[in-house]
């Protein structure tokens, strides 16, 4: 077993050694390090592990909040899950420090949050192949369950688009405008660059696996600039 797995298993707090150790090892190989090396990347687990992820954050919210309409539940999932969130906890677990990336991107941190919150889902999906799904789902569980109570106690908040809108009415009188400069990656995973420009000043950019993510991260980084965050 590698000193990479060793650490891995360590962050995940897992003492049983797993049977397919490689699993853990190509959960942290970004596509860049993958094309230098002529190895697999985490590409295939990320797919895998999104539909895991997804399902833990549904059942919690399910079964913790028997009340909460349909509408509400899948907003929270979108949150739980989006790109910010799971790479936040990919740092809180230090996860993110342990991927494998290119040369070519050691220049540039542009992409980093992706590769964040790619790895966690690449790396609950190396968990459940080694150990089961019960495993898997009771270690995602532990690490999303805050973050869940957070969107429902709304200290989680990513509605930036219409708190900019608001501010920019009310300052600028006019409403701020969205537009498409990149799009990147293969079609069943692209990412999506987005502008924000008010009175046709470029305010923020923003990047996202969907391009209402992507002008949200636009709308957050124009409200930083503008101090509203």
């Amino acid at each position: 077993m590698s000193e990479l797995v060793e650490k891995v298993l360590e962050v995940l707090k897992i003492d049983d050694e797993p049977p397919f150790p490689y699993y853990f090892e190509r959960a942290l190989t970004h596509s860049s390090y993958a094309n230098e090396r002529g190895v697999q990347s985490y590409e295939r687990l990320e797919f895998l592990g999104d539909s895991i992820v997804g399902f833990v954050i549904a059942h919690q919210t399910f079964k913790n909040f028997e009340s909460m309409p349909e509408g509400d539940m899948a907003k929270i999932k979108a949150v739980v899950g989006s790109e910010p969130v799971l790479c936040e906890v990919s740092k809180e677990i230090e996860l993110s420090t342990l991927v494998m990336i290119g040369k070519s991107l050691k220049s540039s941190t542009d992409d980093m949050e992706s590769i964040f919150a790619d790895i966690f889902e690449s790396t609950m999906a190396a968990v459940f192949l080694n150990y089961g799904f019960d495993t898997a789902y009771s270690i995602i569980s532990k690490l999303l369950v805050k973050k869940i109570k957070a969107v429902t106690e709304k200290r989680i908040f990513f509605d930036y688009k219409t708190t900019l809108q608001e501010y920019t009415q009310e300052h600028f009188g006019t409403l701020p405008e969205y537009m498409l400069v990149k799009e990147s990656g293969p079609a069943h995973k692209k990412t999506y660059t987005f502008e924000v420009k008010v009175n046709g000043e470029i305010y923020g950019q923003g990047r996202g696996r969907s391009k209402k993510s992507a002008e949200q991260m636009a709308a957050k980084v124009a409200l930083r600039r503008m101090s509203k965050l």
